[in-house]
């Protein structure tokens, strides 16, 4: 297969996974029934939402950059669908937002969560980019980039997962 080909191939497979992710969106924020959650049910949801999907990616991500070498073309278009999918997760993320408004949460608080939100899909989108285009050093650097976005929220909303 040309070099062509693998790139419209990879492109499109982002722009399916986007789209399903898009789709999902719409369902989880029709799907929310505030007024009948308990006041822990929500933060219950998102910490369940975080372990098993943005973790998940996470772990991947991690084991496959560091510990799986060396990054070939399969590994680099693991990287990129894996990284295009916590853009999505990242998108979700808003749907909690409401909720911990309604439990206390200070407007401090909302707009930390949201700026490291934005951050985390930035972040994630240049790595999905770095291994579109094969390259090993800015993925390192961008998974950096992106495990310190994890740090840095958990610092505030999860002091108790913190690793370093």
């Amino acid at each position: 297969m040309n070099k062509k080909m693998v790139v419209a191939r990879n492109l499109l497979l982002c722009a399916l996974i986007i789209g399903g992710y898009t789709l999902s969106i719409g369902h989880v924020a029709a799907s929310g029934s505030v007024g009948t959650q308990s006041s822990a049910q929500p933060r219950e949801d998102l910490r369940r939402f975080m372990q098993s999907k943005v973790h998940q990616e996470y772990t991947f991500l991690s084991y496959t950059i560091w510990h799986n070498r060396p990054l070939t073309p399969a590994k680099m278009d693991s990287i990129a669908a894996s990284s295009v999918k916590i853009v999505g997760l990242s998108n979700e993320l808003t749907a909690y937002v409401a909720l911990y408004k309604e439990q206390g949460w200070s407007n401090e608080d909302v707009k930390l969560f949201e700026e490291k939100r934005l951050q985390l899909s930035r972040v994630a989108q240049e790595l999905s980019r770095a291994a579109q285009k094969r390259d090993t050093r800015e993925v390192h650097n961008f998974f950096t980039h992106l495990d310190n976005t994890c740090q840095s929220c958990h610092k505030r909303f999860r002091p108790d997962l913190q690793w370093l």
